[in-house]
């Protein structure tokens, strides 16, 4: 038989409106919103519920509580709070920047970390839950150069905008159009990437030792039109990268172009009697290709084609070029574009 709610007393509902009258804390004011509630004799036990947020035994324990001790027992919480996390402060920010740098391979690595900074042993599921509550996640790194230059990177990024003022000068006299430029392998050996499936199937994908390649040179335009120009070559070289280059200076032939690219041995030099009038270059630092948007590019193209096995270059080509016509929109072509290099090349230079 369900419980009903009998009228409290008067002295009872006088001490309730008392201290509902009177600053509370959240958790205090829930429990007298109920008992007040009880004491109106107006709501049913199922409103009661709905209006303060509390399921019914809440509802019949708050009432027994305030009957037997009164006000003063209902808001009376014992509870000394909650216990400190063994991850927490000084230990939290040091942990974080391990999570950064990438020092942890597998949980039981952190498990090791924590058990030794902090004297407390954490389960591995408690591990990944830490992990997890502080924005980590299993990755795969992305491979660095032992020569790279971490400070030669930095000063890039922060001199960009005096260094294309260098390249085009203080006063240009035509309009200045600035690109990304890299190039990127394609072939018909497959590109193996993961795939979502059930958890205890073995998932296959079709594979054929086939080593045909094609180079699929682009260049983004960091603002402005964020216009894209692609060109697809059976080989890489000088001479080829000469005609890409030719390329972009036909397709708005009154404009300055400064290319930022690496330093690959193909690439033509500022000097080179093989690069167009309208053409500036503006080398990125040796071993940093995190520097260059085109990187993202390319892995996108590729990725639609990945655990597919073509017949020919053709066909593979067909299908990167369908894929490239959505990617080489402005709309696209700006997601891609760091907003570092944006905001920089805004800065200080006559675009």
């Amino acid at each position: 038989m369900a419980r009903k709610l009998p009228a409290l007393g008067k002295e009872l509902v006088d001490r309730i409106e008392e201290a509902w009258q009177q600053p509370q804390a959240d958790w205090a004011r829930k429990r007298l919103l109920v008992v007040r509630l009880i004491a109106l004799h107006q709501s049913s036990v199922a409103e009661i519920m709905t209006i303060a947020g509390v399921c019914r035994q809440t509802v019949f324990t708050y009432r027994d509580k305030v009957v037997a001790e009164g006000v003063e027992g209902l808001l009376k919480r014992d509870w000394a709070g909650a216990r400190t996390p063994a991850v927490h402060g000084a230990v939290e920010d040091e942990f974080k920047a391990k999570l950064e740098a990438g020092d942890f391979r597998q949980a039981r690595d952190a498990q090791k970390w924590i058990a030794k900074r902090t004297r407390k042993q954490l389960t591995e599921s408690g591990v990944r839950k830490l992990i997890h509550r502080l924005g980590g996640k299993l990755k795969v790194p992305r491979k660095s150069h032992r020569k790279k230059d971490q400070a030669a990177s930095d000063a890039f990024k922060a001199e960009l905008p005096g260094r294309l003022a260098a390249v085009v000068g203080e006063r240009p006299d035509k309009t200045v159009r600035l690109w990304v430029l890299d190039e990127h392998r394609y072939g018909l050996l497959p590109v193996i990437r993961r795939v979502w499936s059930r958890r205890g199937v073995r998932v296959h994908a079709p594979y054929a030792t086939t080593y045909k390649w094609g180079y699929l040179h682009e260049a983004l335009e960091i603002d402005g039109a964020n216009d894209a120009q692609l060109l697809f070559t059976p080989a890489i070289n000088q001479d080829i990268h000469a005609l890409f280059l030719k390329q972009i200076a036909c397709s708005d032939p009154d404009s300055l172009h400064v290319i930022i690219q690496d330093q690959a041995g193909f690439h033509l030099r500022a000097e080179d009697p093989r690069l167009p009038a309208n053409v500036r270059l503006l080398p990125l630092p040796p071993y940093c290709p995190e520097l260059n948007p085109v990187e993202g590019f390319g892995r996108l193209l590729k990725a639609p084609t990945a655990n597919r096995l073509y017949s020919n270059l053709r066909q593979l080509e067909d299908h990167l070029i369908a894929v490239a016509r959505y990617w080489t929109k402005p709309g696209q072509v700006r997601s891609l574009i760091h907003g570092w290099m944006r905001e920089q090349t805004n800065a200080g230079a006559p675009l």
